[in-house]
């Protein structure tokens, strides 16, 4: 009993360490302290209520991403501070900035300050109203290109064809554009469809013939991953459907519960999870169970946004972010320096990320 306690007290105290993170990023991108210095570790601890290791945990992850630095015995810098120069303004408009989002921002700000430009963050909350209102404040701000990841749903698409070339300014799709047909905007945008092909080749190669999906609906991403589930299994001979499959709005305990009687009746020995949370629910229910992961269930997670999180730590597809949103920047200055220049979409394939979720079949 010890070592699943300890698993979890760790994921607790790693979920902490990245909402800390998460705020210190809006906070940045809000230009919450003008003077490009943070507040000690110390002082952080204090206002944020957590312990001084989670704070140290919170910034490291943003030194990882390159939104700040430290300077020995001096403080925490952001890195953008000393690059203020006046520069051409980008408005970047996502839908949230505590899931997926915050590392392609990183990769976003990184760019943009490398060149001198300036960066204007609105979070529009997957709201149609709000990401409109949002685009307009941009456009009216003087931004003299935007960089855009549109929010889902019918209400959302029309931005795509009818909001957009209204602008009069050049607008780059991020993490979009893939599941648009014969779109003529430009867009960066991760393959989904070939990261879920890659996850299955992996359980392939392992042995696993029988496996299950289990996915978290979504208008954009999961479409793309079930594409490419399909094509793996063709591809092995094993299709195109998988053994078990099924697609909720919302995964609950007992959901997962219901699910996992499904794998076993099926004999099931692998699953794709789109995603990384769905995946953590599964093992979860799993060892409670008395399964072993992997031994006797193969898990692999989609993101890699908290799959190192779970009670067992997951193999996962991802995305490669931050890269999506350097690229992003440099599709916008392109088009910016030559705007009658040929259009373009740009696709990145996710990585597979090989952790303690997935292992040989177990024959017998």
């Amino acid at each position: 009993m010890s070592a699943p306690q300890a698993s979890a007290g760790t994921a607790v105290r790693g979920q902490k360490a990245r909402s800390l993170a998460e705020e210190l990023r809006k906070g940045i991108a809000e230009l919450r302290w003008p003077a490009g210095r943070l507040p000690t570790e110390q002082a952080l601890a204090r206002e944020q209520g957590v312990s001084l290791n989670t704070v140290r945990r919170a910034v490291d992850l943003l030194v990882q991403d390159g939104l700040v630095y430290r300077k020995q015995g001096s403080g925490t810098y952001i890195a953008t501070a000393d690059k203020a120069e006046a520069g051409p303004l980008v408005g970047v408009a996502v839908p949230s900035m505590t899931y997926y989002y915050p590392r392609i921002i990183g990769g976003i700000e990184r760019e943009l300050a490398r060149h001198g430009a300036q960066m204007m963050l609105r979070s529009t909350d997957w709201d149609p109203a709000t990401e409109r209102q949002a685009i307009e404040n941009l456009a009216n701000a003087g931004a003299a290109g935007l960089l855009l990841v549109p929010g889902l749903g019918e209400t959302a698409s029309g931005l795509w064809t009818d909001g957009l070339d209204g602008l009069g300014l050049p607008v780059v799709l991020v993490e979009r554009g893939l599941e648009i047909p014969a779109t003529l905007d430009e867009f960066v945008a991760s393959n989904h469809a070939a990261g879920a092909h890659s996850a299955i080749r992996h359980l392939v190669e392992l042995g696993h013939t029988r496996i299950g999906y289990l996915e978290r609906a979504s208008a954009h991403t999961a479409a793309q991953v079930r594409s490419g589930l399909r094509a793996g299994l063709q591809n092995a001979g094993l299709g195109p459907d998988p053994t078990v499959s099924e697609s909720l709005t919302r995964w609950t305990p007992k959901d997962a519960e219901r699910f996992l009687d499904r794998l076993i009746a099926h004999r099931a020995t692998a699953a794709l999870c789109f995603a990384d949370r769905e995946a953590a629910l599964l093992v979860s229910v799993a060892g409670r169970r008395g399964l072993d992961v992997p031994g006797d269930l193969s898990v692999i997670g989609y993101d890699d946004e908290v799959a190192d999180l779970s009670e067992v730590p997951l193999t996962a597809v991802s995305p490669a972010k931050a890269e999506i949103g350097r690229l992003a920047v440099n599709v916008l200055r392109a088009r910016l320096s030559d705007p009658d220049a040929p259009r373009r979409q740009e696709s990145l394939v996710p990585r597979l990320v090989v952790r303690d979720s997935t292992g040989p079949v177990r024959h017998g």
